[in-house]
């Protein structure tokens, strides 16, 4: 059994810490997000990847857009812009696992085993259950 990147979409909302009003027209990065986030629940994730764009351009450092865009681009097989979104939430949140996990489905699915397997551990080690479910099934140790 595949983890699955489309289960961690339900993450939960998390307060923005570096959010701030737009000077124009007031809307925050957190604001954004939760617009995007609506057509993601919704069943329309292509119409999300703009709003999630404005939210990280509003805040660069903000985590959840830059996941759940990577989730929106695996959602539409753009694997690249996924694995690109992953690795820019990694680094700045190297401590959440979801992004790991997430990542390395990815890189199963474009056949990069060994960056897959890499961070599959490296979720497993920080605790995540379905990384450590997948890797027991193939008989891996973390």
């Amino acid at each position: 059994m595949r983890y699955s990147v489309a289960v961690l979409l339900v993450c939960a909302l998390v307060a923005c810490a570096g959010c701030s009003k737009d000077e124009n027209n007031g809307t925050t990065a957190r604001d954004y997000y939760r617009q995007a986030y609506q057509f993601i629940d919704a069943g329309h994730p292509r119409e999300a990847i703009d709003l999630l764009s404005l939210a990280i351009k509003k805040d660069p450092n903000y985590y959840e857009a830059y996941y759940n865009r990577g989730v929106v681009f695996y959602l539409l097989k753009d694997y690249q812009r996924a694995v690109d979104d992953f690795s820019k939430a990694i680094a700045i949140d190297p401590k959440n696992s979801s992004a790991y996990a997430s990542r390395g489905e990815v890189h199963e699915i474009m056949r990069e085993n060994e960056k897959a397997y890499s961070d599959y551990r490296t979720a497993a080690r920080m605790g995540n259950g379905g990384a450590r479910k997948y890797l027991t099934s193939k008989g891996m140790s973390w």
